[in-house]
């Protein structure tokens, strides 16, 4: 979910044609998280609505949304080795009505029911709405869905399409069964097999190419801990002005995204992050094609490597220009794991799976930009909201064994709208970052740094 505006597109490639769509690349990366592992990674997109338009504007929305792409279920593949494929849920819209609150609790209750999302987006329950209204007559309106099923671009687009009256339903689910259903299952399994064969040996020779020999082996930097217990996870969430931060990035030779990278940063290294050691950034990109790309998640991300911590303000030039030979670079080559490499992913036992993970190299923050928010996204039951939000969390298994899963300490989201914009994080490095209470106190030092007002949510 990023960009200098809307998202910041790389490389576009589209995935349409005949046949199955298929649950591949980055949306198989999530199921294989969720359905293998238990992990699950809600998205929140809220919206505060100073005129309420009614419980029933807020059911009519939820049944717009139900006729889109966003209504997805995974159908069960009929031939081991095979992909699964996307059709359309045949679960109802559910939206839950959960009273009043105070208005100035706005926040602390989109926190709560962020951390207690309940998602099943494999079975088709994606998405729900909540709703309340205030006890200043606003209405406030949450989209929790499952981030298996729609990145931030894709909810864009959804939305979008959905304002305009256009629906695009997924395959209805009976596609999935029948003897036509089986050969191309046959067929996809057969491929899927092929490819892991060719991929097993370059997979094993890149891992044993970057094994150090014992006598050159150094120690590795320790690095905090992440939690993904939902109620443990610090969660922040701040509005400023938008022509305030646009003058303040001019005037440090930056932009928008670079200010922002800066921001989060800053608030890494007040948490504990040594000066001394690079602080590694991942910037979210869209890889997406035109309408007929119906992939579920399309994103990829260019990795910054930030030396020498500096005390804000600074000059932005020098990120500024990282990030740029980092976005020719991915334009250029692109450096996702590849489709070859999830089909060799897809046949290991859960506890192998498990095992890798921690091998996996993991930023210690993210950042995610969504731009200038349409105002058709702003705009929902025939309401303009006057404030908005989105964030994600990730959601560790409930009982069992967990795997170790490599993620950001910290991650923080961007969006403009109206002459605002709102900066919201999550901190999954509770031990560096602290509690909602710890996070808030390091975001605004670091805020107040760059003189920048603002007010919390």
């Amino acid at each position: 979910m990023t960009a200098e505006t809307a998202t910041t597109p790389t490389g576009r490639s589209a995935t349409s044609g005949a046949g199955p769509l298929r649950v591949a690349g980055p949306d198989e990366s999530f199921l294989l998280a969720e359905q293998r592992l238990g992990f699950r990674t809600p998205v929140q997109y809220l919206w505060v609505l100073d005129d309420d338009p009614g419980a029933d504007a807020v059911e009519k929305f939820a049944h717009v949304i139900a006729g889109g792409q966003l209504n997805r279920a995974v159908a069960r593949r009929r031939v081991p080795g095979a992909r699964g494929r996307w059709v359309r849920s045949s679960i109802p819209p559910q939206v839950l009505h959960l009273g009043r609150i105070d208005d100035d609790a706005v926040g602390p209750w989109a926190d709560g029911i962020l951390r207690t999302a309940d998602l099943h987006a494999p079975e088709g329950l994606a998405w729900k709405l909540c709703t309340v209204t205030t006890t200043r007559g606003r209405r406030v309106v949450a989209l929790l869905i499952s981030h298996l099923v729609a990145d931030g671009e894709a909810i864009m687009r959804a939305l979008i399409a959905a304002a305009d009256g256009h629906l695009d339903p997924l395959p209805d689910p009976a596609v999935a069964r029948g003897r036509r259903a089986v050969r191309e299952d046959v067929t996809d399994a057969a491929t899927q097999l092929r490819a892991a064969a060719r991929s097993l040996k370059p997979i094993m020779r890149e891992i044993r190419s970057k094994r150090p020999a014992k006598s050159e082996a150094t120690p590795a930097v320790p690095r905090p801990p992440v939690t993904y217990d939902p109620l443990r996870v610090a969660l922040a969430t701040v509005d400023l002005d938008a022509a305030d931060f646009h003058e303040l990035a001019r005037r440090y030779h930056g932009t928008v995204n670079t200010l922002f990278t800066a921001i989060v940063a800053g608030i890494a290294r007040r948490a504990g992050h040594p000066d001394s050691e690079e602080l590694r950034v991942s910037v979210a990109v869209s890889k997406r094609g035109g309408p007929e790309d119906r992939r579920a998640n399309a994103s990829g991300g260019i990795w910054l490597r930030l030396r020498d911590g500096e005390d804000a303000p600074f000059d932005l030039g020098g990120i500024r220009t990282q990030s740029r030979e980092a976005f020719t670079t991915y334009a250029e080559s692109g450096n996702d794991v590849p489709d070859e490499t999830l089909s060799v992913v897809r046949l290991l036992p859960r506890k192998v799976l498990g095992a890798l993970l921690p091998l996996v190299p993991a930023p210690d923050v993210s950042v995610s930009n969504l731009g200038v928010l349409n105002e058709k996204v702003q705009t929902i039951c025939g309401v303009r909201a006057s404030s908005f939000v989105l964030r994600l969390m990730v959601q560790e298994p409930v009982g069992g064994a967990r795997a170790d899963m490599p993620g950001p300490g910290m991650s923080g989201w961007i969006v403009q709208y109206d002459d605002r914009i709102t900066l919201s994080f999550a901190a999954f490095a509770t031990e560096r970052f602290g509690d909602d209470e710890g996070l808030r106190a390091l975001v605004d030092a670091e805020l107040a740094a760059w003189d920048l007002e603002h007010r919390f949510w």
